[in-house]
Formats: C-alpha cells, sequence, structure tokens
C-alpha cells in the first residue's frame, strides 16, 4: 500500500509529525490596478517577469506599484541606471504545481510580443500551507523550471527568492510559528538544491530580519504591506542587478554565475530555525 504523509482531519492538515490549525480571519485580497509597469533608465529596458503565489501578487499591499514588483523595478533601477519593464503573473493561493501549469503560458504576450528577459519565481508559501512534502515540492520546482525553459529558452535566468522567515504575532495559535518557520525553512533548502542542479538558475535568500517589524506586516501578521514588499525588493534587487547588467549585454546560453554544472545562491543562506518554543 502507497504511504502518504499528507493527510486532512477535520478542518486540520497533517503531514508527518506536523499539524497546522486553519488560518483565521478574512484572508487578504491581491494587489489591485496594472499588472505591468515601467521605470526610466538608460538603454533598453530589463523586461522582469515575477511569477508566482500570493507574494509575487501583491497580497497585503493596495496596488502592484506598491507590492514586490513595483518595488523590485525602481532599486533595479537606482543600482543599474537601466530601465525596467515589469509584469507580474501571480495567484494568491498557488502552489508551486499551480503556477507551473496555469501561470507559466502567460509569461509571454503574443499582442505586445513582449517576453521577460529575467523571471523571478515566488513560491513556496501556499505549499508550506499545505505542508506539501519536501521531496515532492523539489520535484514540482524542478518541473516548474524545466516549462519556463520550454516557453522562453535556456539563456533566460531564472530567480527564485528565498522564502522569509515567519514572524509570531501575539495571537498565534501556540507552535504555529515555530511549524511554519521550520517548514518554510525546509522548502526553502529545495529551491536551494534546484538552482543548484540547473543552468542560469539561482536562488537568493530573503535577507528579512528573523523578527520581521510590525510595520512591514500586513493586517493579517503573514503577507507583507507596502513596507515590508520596499525592504524586500530592495534585498533582491541588489541580488539581481549584477544578473540584469550581464543580461543587457546580449543572451547568453552559459551560466551567469555559480557552479559550471548549474546556477548558485546569492549571499549566504538564512540559519536554520530555532526548534525551541519561544
Amino acid at each position: 500500500m502507497k504511504r502518504t504523509h499528507n493527510a486532512v482531519i477535520g478542518q486540520r492538515r497533517v503531514w508527518g509529525m506536523f499539524e497546522l490549525p486553519p488560518r483565521r480571519g478574512t484572508p487578504l485580497a491581491e494587489a489591485d490596478g496594472d499588472v505591468h509597469g515601467t521605470t526610466e533608465g538608460h538603454g533598453p529596458p530589463l523586461r522582469l517577469a515575477v511569477l508566482g503565489d500570493s507574494a509575487a501578487a501583491g497580497v497585503g499591499a493596495l496596488s502592484h506599484r506598491e507590492a514586490l514588483a513595483g518595488q523590485l523595478a525602481p532599486a533595479l533601477t537606482a543600482l543599474t541606471g537601466q530601465g525596467v519593464s515589469w509584469r507580474v503573473t501571480a495567484r494568491a493561493g498557488a502552489t508551486a504545481e499551480a503556477v507551473r501549469r496555469g501561470l507559466v503560458p502567460q509569461l509571454t504576450d503574443p499582442l505586445t510580443r513582449w517576453t521577460p528577459d529575467l523571471v523571478l519565481v515566488a513560491v513556496g508559501i501556499a505549499d508550506a500551507r499545505q505542508l506539501r512534502g519536501p521531496i515532492a515540492f523539489r520535484r514540482d520546482v524542478t518541473r516548474l523550471v524545466r516549462d519556463i525553459r520550454l516557453r522562453l529558452g535556456h539563456h533566460v535566468p531564472v530567480v527564485f527568492a528565498g522564502l522569509p522567515s515567519l514572524d509570531p504575532s501575539e495571537d498565534a495559535e501556540p507552535g504555529v510559528d515555530r511549524i511554519m518557520r521550520g517548514y518554510l525553512w525546509l522548502l526553502d533548502r529545495q529551491l536551494m538544491s534546484v538552482a543548484a542542479r540547473h543552468t542560469a538558475t539561482y536562488h537568493l535568500p530573503a535577507g528579512l530580519p528573523p523578527r520581521i517589524p510590525a510595520e512591514w506586516l500586513a493586517a493579517d501578521r503573514f503577507n507583507l504591506s507596502p513596507q515590508g514588499y520596499r525592504a524586500w525588493g530592495r534585498t533582491l534587487a541588489a541580488g539581481i542587478a549584477p544578473l540584469a547588467e550581464r543580461t543587457a549585454a546580449g543572451p547568453r546560453t552559459e551560466p551567469l554565475g555559480g557552479s559550471p554544472r548549474g546556477g548558485g545562491v546569492f549571499g549566504p543562506p538564512d540559519p536554520a530555525p530555532s526548534t525551541r518554543s519561544r
């Protein structure tokens, strides 16, 4: 009989030794407004696609200009001087597999012939909420990279946005923050593993402090606020800037950095979360 580690008991989802209570409160909406924009700079603009789940969809911000893509683009321009043409292809609650199946085909726009020069991928939050097994998650992400390559070609860099630590709120269920911190850390290691094995594929650690300032969190104490997206966007921009500058020099078929076999990890990985109760 096939063994399963992931099951639903009542309204609680269980994986192995982990048990996660259902989320409370009304879920926040995705960012509203245009899903594309530009920043002014020298030379042809870098075409940046932001692909993924709630983080990419800007949950916690009113508009995409206040969310991840809209904050990342000007930060990149400030560092490189290059203009950025950005587009968001995302859906709140989408797992890595759902992103692969439903969103990758939308990375290009046949009407305007817009095709990204670089893809930032934010996945893992929904998978963590569903306690997707690490091996299955790594397989899903590997297939996601494969389908992006089939859509865009092997020269387009793919950058994974590292999963952030979860700041515990005062009214959280006992142990939930510890479980989620550990599980996000575990899935982030799978993103690192995939990045290390694929050409021109990279992982950027979240770079957010272990205890996120209250003003960086949205009303649900889980997603980021505009201030949080601004901080995260600046951190990601620092890692993406070298890739953006090299991409502007022209298409490449070899890795832009990291090991000869694959991509790499920019910056030190986030340390393993403490398993002790707070």
